[in-house]
C-alpha cells in the first residue's frame, strides 16, 4: 500500500503531458513512476483516437486510457475496450443531413480500428496522415462500420459556425465540442472528457474524492470540473485556468511533476 493507493491522476496528452516535439520530459517520467510506485493510477484523455494516438508505454500509462475526447475507454495492457460510448446507426440520416448541406465539409468517422471519410479534401487527408490514420474513402454514412468513438468535421472556420448552428436545429442524436483550426468534434450526446472520467472511476472503483484531471484546453473542461482538484499548466487556455484548483509550471517544464508534488503534499497530510 502506496501513499497514491485508490488515486486516479488523468492527464490530457497534447499540451499537458507532453511537450510537443520534445516528448514527455525526464522530470514528468520520474513523477509518474514515483506516482505509480506508491500505488496511484495514473492514464491520459486524448481527443486522439485509438488509431491515432501512438504514445502508449507501459512504464509511464497503468490505467485505461480515455480517447477520442470522450467516447472511447481502451485498456492497452490487455488490450480490450473498456468502454466504447459511441454514435450508431440513430446518427445517420443526421449526417446525411450535414453531408447534403454542407458537401464542402469533411466528414471523419472513428469506428475502433477502422476510420472513413466522406467529402475528403486536402485537409483532411493531411489530417489523417499526420496521425499516420489510414482511412477508406466513402459516399455515404451507412458504408461505415460502426460504432464511432467520434466524428470530426473539417472545413473553414465560418462554416465550420454554421454547420454548428445547423446541428443546434437539425440533428439531436449529436453533441460536439468545438475545437481548433476549423474541425468541430461530434460526440454522442452527453459524453466528453468528465463523463468519460467518472466511467473509468468507478470501474476501477475510485472515489471521486481521489479523482483528478489535468489539462489545457476547452475541451478539458468538462473533465477539469468534475475532479477532485484539478491542474491546469500555466501556458493553458482561458478556459482551462477557469476551471484550475492549481495552475502549475508549463507542460514544456513539467506540469504533472507539479500536480504530483502537491498530491504527495495532499495525500502526506491525510496519512
Amino acid at each position: 500500500m502506496g501513499i497514491f493507493s485508490g488515486v486516479l491522476l488523468a492527464s490530457d496528452y497534447d499540451g499537458t503531458l507532453s511537450a510537443g516535439k520534445a516528448g514527455i520530459p525526464e522530470r514528468v517520467r520520474k513523477a509518474v513512476a514515483y506516482f505509480i510506485s506508491e500505488g496511484g493510477a495514473f492514464t491520459v484523455s486524448t481527443g486522439r483516437t485509438y488509431m491515432g494516438f501512438h504514445a502508449y508505454e507501459p512504464g509511464l500509462i497503468n490505467a485505461p486510457a480515455m480517447l477520442a475526447n470522450g467516447g472511447m475507454i481502451y485498456d492497452y495492457a490487455t488490450d480490450t475496450v473498456v468502454a466504447l460510448e459511441g454514435i450508431d446507426r440513430e446518427a445517420v440520416d443526421e449526417l446525411r443531413l450535414i453531408r447534403d448541406a454542407f458537401p464542402s465539409v469533411s466528414i471523419e468517422m472513428y469506428a475502433h480500428r477502422e476510420t472513413f471519410c466522406l467529402n475528403v479534401h486536402d485537409k483532411a487527408h493531411r489530417h489523417f496522415t499526420s496521425q499516420d490514420i489510414p482511412y477508406q474513402t466513402i459516399s455515404d454514412p451507412a458504408e461505415a462500420r460502426g460504432p464511432w468513438a467520434k466524428i470530426m468535421l473539417g472545413g473553414e472556420p465560418e462554416e465550420i459556425g454554421r454547420v454548428q448552428e445547423f446541428m443546434k436545429e437539425n440533428c439531436p442524436n449529436l453533441g460536439f465540442v468545438p475545437t481548433t483550426g476549423g474541425y468541430l468534434e461530434v460526440l454522442k450526446p452527453g459524453m466528453n472528457k468528465g463523463t468519460l472520467l467518472q466511467i473509468l472511476a468507478k470501474k476501477l472503483g475510485i472515489k471521486p474524492e481521489d479523482t483528478y484531471a489535468a489539462g489545457d484546453g476547452y475541451n478539458d473542461v468538462d473533465m477539469l470540473r468534475i475532479a477532485s482538484a484539478a491542474f491546469v499548466p500555466e501556458n493553458g487556455d482561458e478556459f482551462a485556468k477557469a476551471c484550475a484548483t492549481y495552475v502549475t509550471c508549463s507542460n514544456e517544464e513539467g506540469c504533472i511533476a507539479d500536480a504530483i508534488e502537491i498530491l504527495g503534499k495532499i495525500y502526506a497530510e491525510k496519512a
